[in-house]
């Protein structure tokens, strides 16, 4: 059973339209003991302020794992990128595991350019990120 811990959306956007960046926290089934924080549009300065927040919660949670989901993410910015990698390394020293499900090739890219993949784990699929 899934309980939601927080939702978030950012960006302006005319009625019917969809928000530029949306982002989702939610705890996952008790006995994997995972966070999934999950992305979806462009990650880019302008989003980055909200993204930081809502992973920086996610790592301070009592839980085994964040699991950044970032397969609906169209556009990943180098800084959002470096501010994955620090806050990953800062929880590989007091907090969960990170693990990332990127999907797209050109997110991928941009997270072994920054070295974000040299400091976290990668999965195939969400259902991999989880039962590890």
């Amino acid at each position: 059973m899934s309980a939601a811990l927080q939702h978030r959306s950012n960006g302006q956007h005319p009625a019917g339209e969809r928000p530029r960046n949306r982002f989702w926290s939610q705890r996952v089934d008790r006995r994997k003991h995972c966070v999934v924080v999950r992305a979806e549009g462009e990650l880019d300065a302008a989003a980055l302020p909200e993204f930081r927040a809502m992973l920086e919660q996610a790592v301070t949670t009592r839980c085994h794992a964040v699991v950044l989901d970032l397969r609906a993410t169209k556009f990943l910015s180098i800084r959002v990128a470096a501010t994955i990698g620090a806050i990953t390394q800062r929880a590989a020293h007091d907090g969960p595991a990170v693990r990332i499900v990127a999907g797209r090739r050109e997110i991928e890219r941009v997270l072994a350019i920054t070295g974000v993949r040299a400091v976290c784990c990668d999965f195939p699929t969400m259902r991999a990120a989880l039962d590890t």
